[in-house]
Order: structure tokens, then C-alpha cells, then sequence
């Protein structure tokens, strides 16, 4: 019994400590029709440490190409399909092109210092400087 009540006492602490002390944050990227990752300014809003496991590059580290194998790849490293944009262009009667670009999603934890300083800088990273 004083396992069980310890094991216990000792879960609820570990999870008041990791809701305290951790803030989600939903992230995105978007896959082309030619299986090319789009990470926007992920790099420039996330700590090295977290981008440099986060923002993977298929075409560089692994040498996939084909989209359809890109989105099977991001998936097993947590990312999902949030939305599929397709573009079809042509004219009259007859479509000429079609493609389509993915929009992924992951929710990543920052600690409360990484996730003051990404939305220190998610908020300013739009702002000119002053001109003196």
C-alpha cells in the first residue's frame, strides 16, 4: 500500500512540476508538391537546441524527394497534416496543372525562459528598426 500511495504522490508531483514549468506551443510548416520543407522562421523563433531536433530536412539528411514519402517521413517525428492547399490552374473546359502543398502542425513544450523568448521574438520579428 505504501508503494502504490508513494507512486502515486510521486506522479502528481512530477505533473504539477511539468504543467508549471512547460507551455505548449503549436508549430507549422508546409510541404510543397515537389516534397520541399518550408519552415518559415522556425529557426529564427526557437532555441538551437529545440530547432536542431524539431526542423528536419529530408532532401539534405536523408535524400527524399518524392512528397508523398516526405509526409510519411515528418510523420514518424510527430508532425501531422493540418490542412492541404491545391492549386489547379488552366483555362476554359480543361485543367492544364494541379498541386497540391501540405500544411503541417507539431506541438512542441518550451520551458517558461524559451517560451518567453520565443514570443519576445515571434512578437518583434516584424518590427523595423528605429531610424536614428
Amino acid at each position: 500500500m505504501k508503494k502504490v500511495l508513494f507512486t502515486l504522490l510521486l506522479s502528481i508531483s512530477t505533473f504539477l512540476v511539468f504543467a508549471q514549468s512547460y507551455k505548449k506551443v503549436t508549430v507549422y510548416c508546409t510541404i510543397s508538391s515537389n516534397g520541399k520543407v518550408d519552415y518559415g522562421d522556425l529557426k529564427k523563433l526557437l532555441p538551437d537546441s529545440t530547432s536542431a531536433k524539431l526542423l528536419v530536412d529530408p532532401r539534405t539528411q536523408y535524400g527524399i524527394k518524392k512528397t508523398n514519402h516526405v509526409l510519411l517521413l515528418m510523420s514518424t517525428y510527430g508532425w501531422k497534416i493540418a490542412s492541404v492547399i491545391a492549386d489547379v490552374s488552366g483555362g476554359g473546359r480543361t485543367f492544364t496543372s494541379t498541386s497540391s502543398e501540405y500544411l503541417m502542425s507539431k506541438e512542441i513544450y518550451l520551458s517558461s525562459s524559451a517560451y518567453a523568448l520565443y514570443l519576445n521574438t515571434l512578437i518583434n520579428i516584424e518590427k523595423k528598426p528605429a531610424k536614428k
